[in-house]
């Protein structure tokens, strides 16, 4: 399955997922997306950005002392919801997504982890 095809089956699996994108976070690059709406190559660079920033807040600090590296972040907002994923085997590599506030969160959080791992891997 291509990168492509892991991020669509995703979409298609939780259509409240509106962007499904898969970066590079060391080198700030969206590398592919899947969505259910028009998204631009300037809305996928801010989600990357907002990504490296989430994860690279000096706050994380104290969760690193306490937790270890964070792998997730989620950033809430009026008219959505952001989660990013970091592989836990390769750091560098995430899943952006918006998403409605009405998905199933838990369920397509297990989801995303799979599919990165997947990605990760090579799968």
């Amino acid at each position: 399955m291509t990168v492509s095809e892991h991020l669509g089956a995703v979409v298609k699996a939780y259509p409240q997922a509106r962007v499904v994108a898969f970066a590079d976070l060391s080198s700030r690059m969206v590398l592919a997306s899947q969505a259910n709406q028009a998204v631009t190559q300037e809305n996928l660079d801010a989600l990357c950005e907002q990504a490296r920033t989430s994860f690279d807040d000096p706050l994380f600090a104290l969760s690193v002392e306490a937790f270890g590296e964070p792998h997730a972040a989620m950033v809430l907002a009026l008219d959505g919801v952001q989660v990013f994923l970091r592989s836990e085997s390769e750091p560098a590599d995430a899943l952006l997504c918006i998403c409605d506030h009405s998905i199933d969160l838990a369920g397509f959080v297990a989801r995303i982890r799979q599919t990165l791992e997947k990605i990760s891997a090579g799968t």
